[in-house]
């Protein structure tokens, strides 16, 4: 899209939709979006995600939360690409979408994510009809996935916008498809649906202006660790060490203790400036001074993906979608082979807190694309999918590039730490030998995570020098690439 004169939005967009094509098992048409635009020295933020159904029931179980039709919440990805584009595309919407549908039709060998993916939930993956039809063969030998209906899909939404999706045959199937079984999405939630733009909302790290999503993203998590860890020095702390872990791992528990009441749907949400003022920074030092082994608990995730762009104008994007956890809802329609998400795995499950599930709410979202500007220009685009372990993820590689003054690519390489499903801090297996035991002396019990990296997400950055240089640099931990144009 860029060689083609596209711009950055332009470019993001037709990636994003390849990547529903190519990664079906994190992202979809069927799931959310949100992105941090740059452009023209202005930051813009958009809320792609969806609510939970006018006629959802109440006292669901948390199971029914966490997979099947009464997982749904409204998608919000196709409504949020045609959004974006219309503030700031300059390419025509068709051409964004040729190169993905000419994919579906060809088929390609699908990746080891998605293998790996597909490996793990084959059980969910066959217990549903749809999901059962499309994916059911792609682990066999030299498998090619093709997916024409999928493909009808993406060229429909190409000739006739999102109206095709929310108002058209393309929502009519979905809905009847979770209908089938034992859902409650109806055409009335999917015609009612509207992206949101937002206010990034943002802090300062030692000279840098961070930015992120406003809740009901996580992004709040993320800005909340930065201001516990600005008071630190952590320069002081060799990379690597217990010490410097100890003073993360503890920022990381505090921020999210501390950012738990206001991550909701933003109709309800207090206001973010009192979460990052001076007296709630003063009390998340405060924490982070507590020896005791508190826990956090994480949701990873391997339904998500990121794409980032950026130009020599100083202009960027950072793009989150995601279905939630891999193959979402493990409900697909065959008719246009679309993945449905498991959003409404995001409401709390206790009944009295105020992210709890209820009809027409945004559930919170571990989506958190952010952003960094210095000087009034934009320095770092940061980006990775990881569940909730996403704002730990970028925590660390912000500062290692602020703190230790790493390059892009040694800032995402180096080892990190994360959280389980129990709050349990993860260690991996390349860090400081001996690093377990350190901690533990520190009072912060951890365990190696082995070969187990989804916890640890996989960072996609760009650096946009001083010199105006641009840098991309990709993850090893999950299939990821950087290039240029």
């Amino acid at each position: 899209m860029l060689a083609d004169g596209g711009n950055v939005v332009d470019a993001a967009i037709a990636g994003a939709a390849t990547l529903t094509v190519t990664l079906p098992h994190a992202c979809s048409p069927g799931g959310d979006v949100f992105a941090l635009v740059h452009r023209d020295g202005v930051s813009y933020g958009l809320n792609g995600s969806g609510t939970a159904p006018a006629k959802l029931p109440a006292g669901l179980a948390p199971e029914q939360l966490a997979g099947g039709a009464l997982s749904i919440g409204i998608p919000g990805v196709v409504g949020g690409w045609e959004a974006m584009h219309t503030m700031f595309g300059s390419m025509p919407w068709r051409d964004l979408f040729a190169g993905a549908v000419a994919l579906t039709r060809r088929g390609f060998a699908p990746s080891p994510d998605l293998v790996a993916g597909r490996r793990a939930f084959d059980a969910g993956v066959r217990a549903d009809p749809g999901t059962a039809a499309i994916y059911g063969s792609m682990l066999d030998p030299g498998a090619t996935l093709v997916q024409p209906a999928l493909g009808d899909t993406l060229d429909t939404i190409a000739r006739e916008g999102a109206f095709a999706f929310y108002e058209g045959d393309i929502g009519r199937s979905m809905c009847d498809a979770i209908r089938s079984r034992g859902g409650v999405l109806d055409r009335a939630d999917l015609a009612a649906y509207m992206p949101l733009w937002v206010e990034p909302i943002e802090t300062t790290y030692r000279g840098h202006t961070v930015r992120a999503m406003p809740p009901n993203s996580y992004g709040l998590f993320m800005l909340l660790q930065l201001a516990a860890l600005e008071g630190i020095d952590l320069s002081a702390e060799p990379r690597g060490s217990a010490s410097r872990i100890a003073c993360l791992i503890r920022a990381a528990r505090a921020a999210f203790a501390a950012g738990d009441s206001y991550v909701m749907d933003p109709a309800n949400a207090p206001r973010v400036s009192d979460a990052l003022g001076e007296k709630s920074r003063r009390a998340l030092r405060d924490a982070m001074r507590t020896r005791g082994d508190s826990r956090a608990g994480a949701s990873p995730s391997n339904g998500t993906a990121v794409i980032s762009v950026a130009d020599a104008a100083g202009n960027g994007i950072t793009l989150v979608q995601s279905v939630f956890m891999p193959f979402g809802a493990m409900v697909a329609d065959t008719a246009t082979g679309i993945v449905m998400n498991n959003r409404l795995l995001g409401f709390a499950t206790d009944p009295a807190h105020p992210n709890a599930p209820a009809a027409r709410k945004r559930p919170a979202h571990t989506l958190n694309p952010a952003m960094v500007i210095r000087d009034g220009r934009l320095r770092w685009l940061m980006g990775t999918p990881g569940g909730s372990g996403q704002t730990i993820t970028l925590t660390q590689v912000l500062t290692h590039c602020v703190d230790d003054g790493l390059g892009l690519a040694d800032a995402i390489t180096a080892p990190r730490w994360s959280m389980d499903l129990k709050g349990n801090a993860l260690v991996e297996p390349e860090a400081e030998r001996g690093i377990i035991e350190s901690l533990a002396a520190l009072g912060i019990t951890a365990r190696d995570a082995g070969a187990q990296r989804s916890f640890f997400g996989s960072a996609e950055c760009i650096s946009l020098e001083p010199d105006g240089t641009l840098v991309a640099a990709a993850d090893f931990r999950r299939d990821a690439h950087a290039g240029a144009v």
